[in-house]
């Protein structure tokens, strides 16, 4: 019966993987890595886009302030080391993520267009 569960649901995971690589929802990073790369879009797009990304981590790390004083109190060292680790790692991160979700919105449609065509 383990099995039997576990083909289903492997199949199951497969199907739902290949029905997702197929969809082009409105969020869709491969096309904006793919953006991001490209030349045909302009410096001030890619900008753009990185500039909302930057905005939404500081956001994000004001937010956080609190929770890491707290843990700054309770783990000196240890909760400051991990503290500029954690937010280093997402200075670089969350705003290349969050400019290639955007960049689709900001380059023009037939740029868009083109791409996804290819």
């Amino acid at each position: 019966m383990a099995n039997f569960l576990g083909f289903v649901g492997k199949q199951a995971m497969h199907k739902a993987a290949i029905n997702h690589a197929h969809k082009r929802g409105w969020l869709d990073l491969r096309l904006g890595y793919t953006l991001l790369r490209d030349k045909r879009v302009s410096l001030g797009v890619k900008l753009a886009s990185l500039g909302i990304g930057v905005a939404l981590t500081v956001g994000l790390v004001l937010l956080e302030v609190p929770l890491e004083a707290v843990i700054g109190t309770l783990l000196p060292l240890l909760g400051l080391a991990l503290d500029f680790a954690f937010d280093g790692i997402e200075f670089i991160v969350v705003p290349v993520v969050v400019a290639a979700l955007v960049i689709q919105w900001l380059t023009p449609k037939s740029v868009v267009e083109i791409v996804r065509g290819a």
